[in-house]
């Protein structure tokens, strides 16, 4: 059937405005027929016989008896005319739109006419069809003299029940009128929704006798309560604007946009499928109520993944664990085989886990799998400094033949900020209790737990304070031993680590010498003094089976200082063996905090000098300065 509709399911740029009260109700054009157009020419134009119906390009139509029907595009004044020519008996005349018409939610139907005003009535009705039933309905006016009440109603086979307005219809010249034949259809008690309406069909009526009776149609809208819906259309890997996207409901095309456009939608629930080249095409169910955004990600074809509940602003605390968690959904389960998940921009990647189960890495990728369908990944790493910085996941598949590969990369920023609260640590970690100071800076209350770990992620010290705004406190951290630790701090469901290392407040430079019988020995050992405040006082003593009692110094280390001590021996003439084992301690009053063996290898022959070790160089400047000496003498006996 030829028509000139303009076809805009669930939405047209054309919009009017409702007054309610104080506010406004946009009505959105659902459907709009354009008769001016639709009718052309002469569509119709035949005598008929009574009670038979009769078809033409847009319209079924019937007459009670015998008249003259024309159907014909008036070049004069640019309308659709239905004409019927009546003999002298009442007559009644139908036609009955074939085109079959939505109605959305609230809708109501506007059509623009003029009429003559002879005859007895005119009527324009709805063949109201439902999933269980049809109806009619049917508003009429009388003209003239005409006093028989009774609406002018389809016959068989369209004679359903039938519910009527009487003066329901305004004749004349230019006449625009809303109906709407749920309301009625209600007014009257039949229970009715209009989600049960399939479609709906517009009919006119005359009724009349030795007259010609005429409709100018012009044309007919439906509209229904609407709002602006706007649309940021992206590429769902790069962030980019799109442009030209096609948007459809159903298999009805609504508007070709580009990002940040909006159209009309009538309020309830749409179905839209966004589509544009070198993309796969995605759809998206949504409930329109009010004024509203909508946010559309498309991926191009070359990707065969789509990432789902993916968080759209992350912000998270310096040198904080943060759990980057979405869903990969298959866009083709054929190009998805073989799947490999990289990362890049993150140097501290703690762990990656495929629905709660760990992926360990196999050359810095990890190995997700075959996936055949919604599947989360959460990647755990630690943040840097503050500063807003970005990573990308890369996942690599194939098709079941690993004929093609697939690409599918994301870059995702994230704003790392600075914690709520300022830390203070040792400029050095030591054995012992270490103060670190935290400082509340955001002026707010905070509890604050603090946590040391060592390397095998065992708690060994922990405590925690509540903090009141731009409170300090410090926690005295006891670290047991020497080595690698963390401390975390815990607080607003984020944990900050920080890596901590200690190093040994004592360390002993010569731990092997090599020496002939009488020489003497030296052992060097560096002392730090990690306490910023009191001057430490230390006793080194070397002992062993060649030692009568042992050897001792005594040393003083200033606060925050080191000093290397050179602890000297002698070797004892006649020894039995080749090599000793000697032992050397270090305590602080009577507590040991140092202890390590010393080996001594007795060279057995060939010229000795005294035996060093370490970082001291005082023999090498005596041994200079006998050589200096040694030389000056030979020159004064040559003289």
């Amino acid at each position: 059937m030829r028509r000139a509709l303009s076809f805009v399911l669930g939405l047209l740029m054309l919009l009017s405005i409702l007054t309610l009260g104080t506010g406004t109700v946009s009505a959105v054009t659902v459907e709009s027929v354009d008769f001016t157009t639709l009718i052309s020419g002469s569509e119709f134009s035949s005598s008929v016989t009574g009670g038979t119906w009769y078809d033409s390009t847009n319209f079924e139509l019937i007459s009670s008896l015998d008249a003259t029907i024309n159907i014909y595009h008036d070049d004069i004044v640019n309308a659709g005319v239905l004409e019927a020519t009546l003999g002298g008996s009442t007559t009644y005349v139908r036609f009955l739109f074939k085109e079959q018409l939505p109605l959305p939610e609230n809708a109501t139907v506007k059509i623009t006419y003029s009429t003559t005003t002879v005859g007895q009535a005119y009527a324009i009705g709805f063949l109201v069809v439902t999933d269980t039933g049809a109806y009619q309905v049917n508003y009429y006016t009388y003209v003239g003299s005409a006093t028989v009440e009774n609406a002018i109603l389809l016959p068989a086979p369209y004679d359903y029940p039938a519910y009527s307005v009487a003066d329901g219809l305004t004749v004349g010249s230019g006449i625009t009128a809303e109906f709407n034949p749920i309301q009625v259809l209600r007014d009257n008690g039949v229970q009715i929704d209009y989600s049960d309406v399939r479609y709906i069909q517009v009919y006119f009526g005359l009724r009349g006798y030795s007259t010609t009776m005429k409709f100018w149609l012009y044309n007919l809208t439906i509209e229904a309560p609407g709002a602006t819906v706007t649309f940021n259309l992206k590429d769902a890997l790069t962030g980019q604007s799109l442009t030209d996207v096609t948007v459809k409901e159903g298999d009805t095309v609504l508007s070709t946009i580009d990002d940040g456009q909006s159209l009309e939608l009538t309020k309830g629930t749409h179905t839209l499928t966004f589509e544009k080249t070198g993309y796969w095409s995605t759809s998206i169910t949504i409930d329109v109520q009010s004024d509203m955004s909508l946010s559309v990600e498309m991926y191009p074809d070359s990707a065969a993944f789509q990432f789902l509940n993916f968080p759209s602003d992350i912000q998270v605390y310096e040198n904080s664990i943060y759990e980057l968690t979405f869903t990969l959904s298959p866009i083709s389960t054929q190009a998805t085989y073989n799947t490999y998940l990289s990362l890049s921009g993150l140097s501290d990647v703690l762990e990656v886990r495929k629905d709660g189960q760990l992926v360990s890495p196999e050359s810095g990728k990890y190995y997700l799998g075959d996936i055949s369908g919604d599947t989360q990944i959460t990647i755990k790493f630690k943040a840097g400094s503050v500063g807003t910085h970005s990573l990308t996941i890369t996942l690599t598949s194939n098709d079941a033949i690993m004929s093609q590969t697939y690409t599918t990369s994301k870059q995702v920023v994230y704003e790392v900020q600075p914690l709520p609260f300022f830390i203070q640590m040792p400029s050095e970690w030591t054995v012992g209790t270490n103060e670190v100071r935290i400082s509340e800076s955001s002026g707010q209350s905070l509890v604050i737990t603090a946590v040391l770990k060592d390397s095998q992620g065992n708690e060994v010290w922990s405590d925690s304070h509540a903090f009141s705004p731009y409170e300090a406190y410090t926690f005295q951290v006891n670290v047991p031993a020497e080595g690698s630790y963390t401390l975390e701090f815990q607080f607003l469901s984020t944990v900050a680590v920080f890596d901590v290392q200690v190093n040994p407040a004592i360390t002993l430079l010569t731990d092997t010498i090599t020496a002939k019988e009488g020489d003497i020995g030296t052992v060097q050992v560096r002392i730090k003094n990690p306490s910023s405040t009191m001057t430490k006082y230390y006793t080194i003593v070397l002992e062993g089976p060649i030692i009568e009692g042992n050897v001792s110094k005594s040393v003083s280390v200033a606060p925050l200082s080191e000093k290397t001590v050179d602890l000297a021996f002698q070797v004892p003439n006649d020894l039995t063996y080749d090599a000793y084992d000697l032992t050397l301690k270090v305590l602080e009053g009577d507590s040991v905090q140092f202890q390590d063996t010393v080996h001594l290898v007795i060279d057995s022959g060939g010229f000795s000098l005294p035996a060093i070790g370490g970082e001291s160089s005082s023999w090498l400047w005596i041994i200079g300065g006998l050589l200096v000496l040694g030389v000056g003498i030979w020159a004064l006996r040559r003289r």
